[in-house]
C-alpha cells in the first residue's frame, strides 16, 4: 500500500511497523528516527503495526519533530544562584 508523509510517497505493507516506517523516512529525510512524531488526523503512532493504528491505502501523515522542550537542568541551576544572590544583595541593601 501507499502512504504519504508530507509530500513524499512511500510503498509499504499493511503488516509494517512504525518503527520501520520512521527509518524509512530517516534514509529519506535524513532527520534521526528517534526524533520523528508521526500522526494521523489527531492520534499519534508511537508503536505496533500500520494496520493496528488504523493506516489505510493512500492515507496522509504528518511528521512533526518531538523536541525536548525547557532549560537544560545546568543553565537552570546556574540561573537560579545567580537569581539567589542578587536577591540576597537586594535584601542587604534595603537594611
Amino acid at each position: 500500500m501507499q502512504i504519504f508523509v508530507g509530500s513524499t510517497a512511500y510503498e509499504v505493507d499493511a503488516a509494517t511497523s512504525v518503527e520501520s516506517l520512521k527509518l524509512m523516512i530517516e534514509n529519506a529525510e535524513f532527520v534521526p528516527s528517534h526524533q520523528i512524531c508521526l500522526m494521523n488526523g489527531a492520534s499519534v503512532l508511537e508503536e505496533g503495526s500500520l494496520e493496528g493504528n488504523g493506516i489505510e491505502e493512500e492515507d496522509m501523515l504528518q511528521m512533526r519533530l518531538a523536541v525536548n522542550a525547557g532549560m537544560r537542568k545546568k543553565w537552570k541551576k546556574k540561573r537560579m544562584r545567580r537569581l539567589r544572590r542578587k536577591r540576597r544583595k537586594m535584601r542587604q541593601r534595603a537594611r
